[in-house]
């Protein structure tokens, strides 16, 4: 396998294991905090698991874009640095709009 190819291989395990880590971490406080608030177990930790479940599953899509701009720079690959800087801007602009 040449360089490029196994830099694009290394790219696309790191991506998966981040969005791995995001959606098994998400589901799983999901799941937790179902089950407590259905039994009426403990409804303020119960709560505490939904909010950063729901935090994770929405932080995951931007831990990928800041993951690509990482190998990207790695690689020296300007070209996708800047667009994938640039999708990461309107990423943080959507946030910061929806929160003002």
């Amino acid at each position: 396998m040449n360089r490029e190819g196994s830099a694009m291989q290394r790219l696309e395990t790191t991506i998966g294991e981040v969005l791995r880590f995001g959606t098994i971490t998400s589901s799983t406080m999901f799941a937790i905090g179902l089950v407590m608030t259905i039994v009426g177990y403990q409804p303020a930790v119960a709560q505490l698991l939904l909010a950063a479940g729901l935090s994770i599953l929405l932080a995951t899509p931007p831990a990928r874009v800041v993951v690509s701009v990482i190998e990207y720079v790695r690689e020296r690959d300007w070209t996708f640095v800047l667009l994938t800087l640039i999708v990461l801007l309107a990423l943080a602009g959507s946030f910061v709009a929806a929160y003002f």
